[in-house]
């Protein structure tokens, strides 16, 4: 314990050492390394087994090696992704490597031999090393090289498990610096003079909010972060935790430090298995190494870091909610003021901060706030992680300089870089919106979203085509609002609720042709206009401001796909169940009775060798019959 203590302090305070970019290990190894980017995305990938055959492979060959795990650098779409040097040559990336082919591909390399061309990602070239012939470079492939990878650089390269990695990439230095030459106030004013802004959509100056903490005179504090990330297609929080958890931490402990806080927690949600695990044996290498814990290389300062599994709530994306949660109770907003730097946890000043936003600020401390605000727009610097997925050929995390448009992220994600066959684009969440592709080259940063009424919410970036229905994913986000609703305030708990029902009938037929219940689909646009009006005045918290977004956005751009819906009753993108209609083309019906025989609510009739017919009333609109026909007699409308 006392050499790994010295030798982190010299590697803090004293040495210049910092390994180069895309660099995934000290160079003059002996021995094959074998890197495996291990992710929540690649463990349902099947990274587990391939990891498995990859050490019996070694073990029934007696072969030495040294097998990394590393986090994903955001090309989810290829996973299993696993990386491979082999002494005296450059490491080589290769995709969906499943186990059953892990040892063909490991023959060929250890062979210095190609695997086939499809499965190779790219190399990362060395003058110390020799090169693979006719391999692209990793940083010259379209979907990294248009990117500027600030919090994402290190991912990839960094053994998640190891703080030696981190410490030879220059972690931890932005602590050390702080410790021996900044005060509190300090730390707080370099952070406000980069002006970042949080990271989990309402963009709060995160300087201002250290320094109204701080500038209690409280006997106690606390610093948060906010790892639950609850947004549903949201992933860039957590995976910045599993490919470089120190980072997070290093983050943490200067925001402590500067608040002058002696305690901080780490709010994640309980089904983040694999980002725990990693945060825990982090907190335990910081304890170990002397930079976390009780008087921190003799400097006096003590700063205590825990994990507290969430049971997971999209509420407590709000900071009071996440208080009230971690005090024990129901995790509910209250009105502010007061806020939490005055009135937080346990009544005592409060930071809380997101995860992206916490990694932002060892870069900050390193080069300074100028150099921070190279990259952006006006009132918007840095960068910023999207989730995209959807209709793209990338599904992944991408990180992008602020101001940056819908069409920059869609150039590297599609393939085919035509944005015209998408139809539109969701970004934010539940609390964001629909981007029209009249609009794909509006800047995106804080300013052009206020004054759109848009939300960045974590940063998930979901595409659709014209096989997708806005009315239909519009419903979605409201129906998890409606679930996620605390239920405190009225507006919310019965506007969501009230959305529901009327995007519920109008994706559905009407049950009769009563002049009753047309007269109610034809309300619904005024309806959930007003309503959606009354929730973004009247609401107590984000949650409900923002609820209506999607329906705002959606009304906005594709009112005329709402009035097909209602008036038409059709949807032209064939997604709503329960607006289909199935027949039968007597003409291609041979009589075979198959869909008779697999109908659950005996709605297709017919005899034997001649044509079927279906009765409209008892159809459940369940598309059984469509898929076990094989002569294309269905028809779908």
């Amino acid at each position: 314990m006392t050499i790994l203590k010295d030798y982190t302090y010299k590697k803090i305070f004293q040495s210049e050492k910092q390994l180069p970019d895309n660099t995934l290990y000290e160079y003059n190894i002996n021995v094959p390394h074998i890197f495996v980017e291990k992710s929540s995305c690649s463990i349902i990938a099947g990274i587990d087994k391939t990891i498995d055959q990859i050490k019996s492979y070694f073990s029934e060959n007696n072969m030495e090696y040294e097998l990394v795990e590393v986090g994903s650098k955001g090309l989810c779409e290829y996973d299993p992704v696993v990386s491979i040097q082999v002494p005296g040559r450059a490491i080589i990336s290769l995709k969906n490597i499943y186990s059953n082919i892990v040892d063909s591909v490991l023959d060929s390399i250890l062979n210095n031999i190609l695997p086939e061309r499809e499965l190779i990602i790219g190399q990362y070239s060395h003058p110390e090393l020799n090169s693979w012939s006719e391999i692209t470079e990793i940083s010259d492939i379209p979907f990294f090289k248009k990117q500027t990878r600030r919090l994402l650089k290190d991912i990839g390269n960094i053994d998640v498990n190891s703080i030696k990695s981190y410490l030879d990439y220059g972690g931890y230095k932005s602590f050390g610096k702080i410790l021996t030459t900044h005060t509190h106030s300090e730390v707080c004013d370099i952070i406000e003079q980069s002006e970042l802004r949080g990271r989990g959509g309402g963009g709060f100056y995160t300087g201002l909010k250290w320094k109204n903490t701080l500038n209690n005179n409280a006997e106690k504090k606390y610093f948060i972060c906010n790892a639950d990330e609850s947004d549903p297609g949201s992933f860039a929080g957590r995976m910045l935790i599993e490919g470089n958890p120190h980072l997070l931490i290093e983050g943490i402990l200067i925001g402590t430090y500067a608040i002058n806080a002696n305690e901080a927690i780490i709010y994640i949600r309980n089904t983040f298995d694999l980002a725990i695990k990693r945060l825990k044996n982090a907190i335990k290498q910081a304890e170990i190494s002397g930079l976390a814990g009780e008087d921190i290389f003799g400097s006096g300062i003590n700063i205590h870091l825990s994990v507290f599994a969430s049971p997971g709530a999209y509420v407590c994306g709000e900071e009071t909610a996440l208080i009230s949660s971690l005090e024990g109770h129901r995790g509910m907003p209250s009105p502010k003021p007061p806020y939490p730097s005055e009135y937080g946890l346990f009544g005592y000043p409060t930071v809380v901060n997101n995860v992206e936003t916490l990694c932002n600020i060892p870069y900050i401390i390193k080069e300074g706030p100028e150099k921070f605000k190279e990259l952006g727009s006006q009132n918007s610097y840095g960068t910023k992680l999207f989730s995209v997925s959807g209709k793209v050929d990338f599904t992944g995390m991408v990180e992008m300089e602020m101001g940056q448009t819908p069409n920059d992220i869609l150039d590297i994600t599609k393939l085919q870089n035509n944005p015209g066959d998408v139809k539109a684009i969701h970004i934010g969440g539940p609390s964001g919106g629909f981007i029209h592709p009249d609009d794909f080259n509006m800047n995106i940063d804080f300013d052009t979203f206020n004054n759109n009424n848009m939300w960045f919410g974590s940063g998930s970036f979901l595409v659709l085509d014209e096989e997708n229905c806005i009315v239909d994913v519009t419903k979605y986000y409201i129906d998890f609002i409606n679930n996620e609703s605390c239920g405190k305030c009225i507006p919310c708990r019965e506007g969501s609720q009230r959305l529901l029902e009327i995007l519920t009938r109008i994706t559905e037929r009407p049950r009769t042709n009563k002049q009753h219940e047309t007269l109610l689909r034809f309300k619904g646009v005024t309806q959930m206009e007003e309503v959606s009006k009354l929730m973004k005045e009247t609401s107590l918290c984000g949650l409900g401001q923002n609820a209506p977004n999607s329906i705002i956005s959606g009304l906005k751009y594709f009112r005329q796909e709402y009035e097909e819906h209602i008036y038409e009753k059709r949807c032209d993108a064939v997604i709503c169940r329960n607006l289909k209609e199935y027949s039968i083309n007597v003409d291609n019906c041979v009589g075979c009775s198959i869909c008779s025989k697999r109908c659950p609510s005996d709605a297709v009739i017919g005899s034997q060798r001649t044509a079927h017919f279906i009765i409209q009333e008892r159809c459940i609109k369940c598309g059984i019959c469509e898929s076990v026909c094989k002569f294309n007699a269905i028809i779908v409308r």
